[in-house]
């Protein structure tokens, strides 16, 4: 079973935008922060609304009161001083009250319009330019900021014009721009440690979920039959997942040791038959002196098509065997020295195309010596198949340590760096056409991996496309005899 792994981010998990970490983890967050902004939108609509309404109140009551004292001390002064004496009691420094005839002469007025301040930052001049139509509202001078009451003045039944009640409110406005500002830092702190708080509990929460995702991916056909996945609180709904998970992977190690049963079986079956046809064809072609070139020709391709076929099928029974654990391999202390040079003149009858070099002699390892055989004839017949014809195989054997090496050593089109991973895989050949030309299955290099890890040995590649490849195979060594 070849699982399809995802390529995963190298970054942090959760700038995965696919993730369901970051989804839940933004979706949250967001509503969170539409929240909060929203919040923070309405108490600012409310106190940008109750520092305006406050302040018309403001205004609005000191004109009201300015007339009760107008009506009060025109009993005993004249009208014009009247007006003057409340104006001067009423107004401070941050308030100017005036009065302006109907002709827009200037009645009477406090002394706050000649202060300085006010002359500087242009107030002076802007209230003086004022309509004398009703209206309560505050008003942006420079970076002032004033509330500004203008209403119709009679006393007495008589119309003295019209009042004008202004105070400056820009320290009330820049308190309440402070206070705008700090809501704005307390609302996106709140947002940031709600996304932290948020981003960890997600994590936490999908745990189960990475647990039972590095348990699936490190399920491999051989194991499953004895899979059984495992998590300690989960959720109910991984839990369920991971029943499912389960039920799947016990259905498939059915499907999988019937597939292998299967093959075994058909494998075993096929073969005797098979023999008893190779063994009558090359009865007939040694005792039978009548038959015509073509018949001949004939029968040897049919003989040659049947010994691939019975090969074929003694490696299935290999492979099939190995992962029923039926495979029975000898231990014995065996010269890795004899058996490479067997495997070198089975591969090359004619001895003219690998080179041996054998730099350590003995090799002593424990293993099977005809397996060993059958593993490095496999290695050397791959390579003289995927080497051009004038180019030799070199076959080494050394001694590293603690360990016997062999290296087979061609000189062919090479493996790309992608795939190499996957030719120790049963029937995976990187060019099929090449390969049904040369006859191969993709079995060979499967039966290396699969008889090399029965006797505690390893094998690596090494290859470039253009540059050839080197086949190691490493066996631990033991004491000889």
């Amino acid at each position: 079973m070849s699982p399809l792994r995802r390529r995963r981010s190298t970054v942090l998990p959760w700038l995965d935008l696919n993730s369901l970490r970051f989804r839940l983890t933004a979706g949250v967050v967001l509503a969170s922060a539409l929240t909060i902004g929203g919040v923070a939108a309405w108490l600012n609509w409310q106190l940008q609304h109750s520092l305006l309404a406050s302040q018309q109140i403001a205004v609005t009551d000191l004109s009201q009161r300015f007339r009760e004292d107008v009506s009060l001390y025109d009993t005993t002064m004249p009208t014009q001083a009247a007006v003057q004496k409340a104006i001067d009691q009423r107004a401070m420094g941050d308030t100017a009250i005036w009065v302006r005839t109907a002709d827009e002469a200037m009645w009477a007025q406090s002394e706050t319009l000649r202060m300085g301040s006010w002359q500087a930052a242009g107030l002076t001049e802007f209230v003086r330019t004022l309509p004398p139509q009703p209206r309560v509202e505050l008003v942006t001078v420079g970076d002032r900021s004033l509330a500004l009451c203008v209403s119709p003045f009679d006393l007495a039944g008589q119309d003295l014009g019209a009042l004008y009640v202004i105070k400056d409110v820009t320290q009330a406005r820049q308190t309440y721009l402070a206070m705008m500002r700090r809501l704005v830092v307390i609302s996106g702190s709140a947002v940031v440690l709600l996304a932290t708080l948020i981003a960890v509990y997600v994590g936490r929460s999908l745990r189960p979920l990475k647990s039972l995702s590095r348990q699936v991916m490190g399920v491999t056909a051989e194991a499953l039959d004895v899979t059984q996945l495992k998590l300690d609180q989960a959720p109910t709904e991984v839990t369920e997942l991971a029943q499912a998970l389960d039920h799947t992977l016990d259905c498939l190690a059915q499907s999988w040791m019937q597939q292998r049963r299967l093959l075994g079986d058909v494998s075993h079956e096929l073969r005797t038959p098979l023999t008893l046809v190779q063994g009558y064809l090359q009865s007939t072609l040694r005792r039978c002196q009548t038959l015509t070139t073509a018949q001949r020709d004939g029968l040897e391709t049919a003989a040659a098509e049947a010994d691939h076929t019975i090969q074929i099928l003694n490696d299935l029974l290999v492979l099939t065997r190995a992962r029923m654990g039926h495979l029975q391999i000898c231990a014995e202390p065996i010269d890795l020295k004899p058996v490479l040079l067997a495997a070198v003149m089975q591969a090359d009858p004619a001895g003219d195309r690998i080179e041996a070099d054998i730099n350590a002699a003995p090799l002593w390892i424990r293993g099977d010596a005809n397996a060993l055989q059958q593993v490095f004839v496999k290695l050397l017949e791959n390579a003289l198949n995927y080497s051009p014809t004038d180019t030799p195989v070199i076959v080494r054997a050394d001694r590293q340590a603690d360990q016997a090496v062999v290296q087979v050593c061609d000189q062919g089109r090479g493996i790309p760096l992608a795939e190499q991973a996957a030719i120790f895989q049963p029937f995976y050949r990187v060019d099929v056409d090449r390969s049904r030309a040369t006859g191969g299955t993709g079995l060979g290099l499967a039966i290396v991996h699969t008889l090399l890890t029965q006797m505690q040995g390893c094998i690596q590649v090494q290859s470039a496309p253009a540059a050839g490849s080197v086949f190691t195979v490493q066996l631990p060594l033991t004491p000889g005899e």
